[in-house]
């Protein structure tokens, strides 16, 4: 890999390499730069360490993720000028990825772009207030994600993808003849499991099938 680095040409007219430090506009480092970005390292050091301290926000005894995206009433005004049906905003969930998988199932494709496009707003005006000590309305956010949301899709229109979309048929084929075949599904919601399955014989038969719910609490 070196020897091919090495190898690789240099324009003969090109501009010269040179050290360039991002903190100073100037593109260099000085001592004053450091003492100066010094305070805001162990800022955010300090915040790592006191997540699960109160909210900032609204002063509730332990801040969590899904508390700083959903249950927060910032949170939760900025979800609800979403347009967030009020049946994904209620529930008590353990985790945040639990609330999310649940959301986005519910919600389609193009919906769900525009759910995360909403969380990723809102968990940035939080940071604001913990970094920059200011917060934007939960109005102004939701503004920000419907211009983000409005880009997006213009850009996909213009623009060829990255990776090619690869569409693949998918259907139900029939066994093997005097074979059954039994197709079989489950889902997982709060500490409830719900599965069915289905039998079919060679021509497409229904032979049987059945459905439950298991309860994990019990």
């Amino acid at each position: 890999m070196g020897e091919q680095i090495c190898k690789t040409p240099i324009i003969a007219n090109g501009p010269n390499d040179r050290r360039v430090w991002f903190h100073n506009p100037h593109g260099f480092y000085t001592s004053k730069v450091g003492h100066d970005i010094l305070p805001t390292y162990e800022k955010i050091s300090t915040i790592r360490r006191e997540f699960k301290s109160e909210c900032p926000r609204c002063g509730a005894c332990s801040e969590t993720l899904i508390h700083a995206l959903k249950d927060c009433p910032i949170a939760h005004e900025i979800l609800v000028l979403g347009g967030l049906n009020n049946n994904l905003l209620v529930g008590d969930y353990i985790q945040c990825i639990d609330w999310v998988e649940y959301v986005t199932r519910v919600l389609d494709q193009k919906v769900s772009s525009n759910f995360i496009t909403t969380l990723w707003n809102s968990w940035n005006n939080r940071n604001n207030l913990y970094f920059q000590g200011k917060e934007e309305e939960a109005k102004v956010v939701w503004e920000r994600v419907v211009t983000l949301c409005h880009d997006f899709r213009i850009h996909n229109l213009l623009n060829k993808p990255l990776l090619p979309v690869i569409t693949a048929e998918k259907k139900w084929a029939k066994p093997p003849y005097d074979t059954l075949k039994i197709n079989f599904d489950a889902t997982v919601l709060m500490k409830k499991m719900g599965y069915g399955m289905l039998a079919r014989d060679s021509d497409g038969f229904v032979l049987g099938g059945g459905a439950s719910v298991i309860d994990t609490d019990k």
